[in-house]
């Protein structure tokens, strides 16, 4: 049964195609499948309800950030202007390195708000500095393009190159003198 499909590999090659073709045709026939509607998208309240899920669960998380960054920054300062670190003048002995253990440093807020004003004037000064020289270039900025426009609309005369009818050509003088 093999060797006549040896001979012609082709006529093997149809045979498998229009099997697999009854195959699949067999499987699929419109005309017993039920007609099944195609799903719809979604509507105007399903898209309003998952608006507001969406707006509820970034206001939880914006609450619940905020409050982890204030406790964490409630923590981190005391509420004095000195700080927990000892003076190493007021320490009559040295303490064990084993047994004593130094507290962290912490910053007061009245020196965080030091730190913040002084910043704050910096970049104030450094706002109006900028401002100022953006503003005495805008003079400039402004004449230039002036210029230019003029220039571009009106350009000057070359100085540079002569008339147009130049007469170029050269008298060559020679005298032959015979020997």
């Amino acid at each position: 049964m093999l060797l006549p499909s040896a001979r012609s590999p082709g006529r093997l090659v149809l045979v498998v195609f229009l099997l697999a073709a009854g195959a699949i045709s067999a499987d699929v026939e419109p005309a017993q499948k039920p007609h099944s509607r195609q799903p719809r998208g979604l509507g105007f309240f399903h898209k309003i309800t998952h608006l507001g899920s969406l707006l509820y669960q970034q206001y939880n998380d914006t609450t619940y950030t905020l409050k982890n960054v204030y406790d964490l920054l409630s923590n981190e300062f005391t509420d004095t202007f000195t700080t927990t670190t000892p003076d190493p003048r007021t320490s009559p002995t040295t303490p064990d390195p084993s047994t004593s253990t130094t507290p962290k440093y912490r910053i007061s807020r009245a020196e965080l708000g030091r730190i913040l004003n002084r910043n704050y004037r910096g970049l104030q000064k450094l706002f109006r500095l900028e401002w100022n020289d953006a503003w005495n270039q805008t003079k400039y900025n402004i004449d230039d393009y002036k210029r230019e426009l003029k220039n571009s609309a009106f350009p000057p005369r070359n100085k540079t190159a002569g008339p147009i009818n130049v007469n170029l050509s050269v008298e060559v003088k020679a005298d032959v003198k015979k020997p």
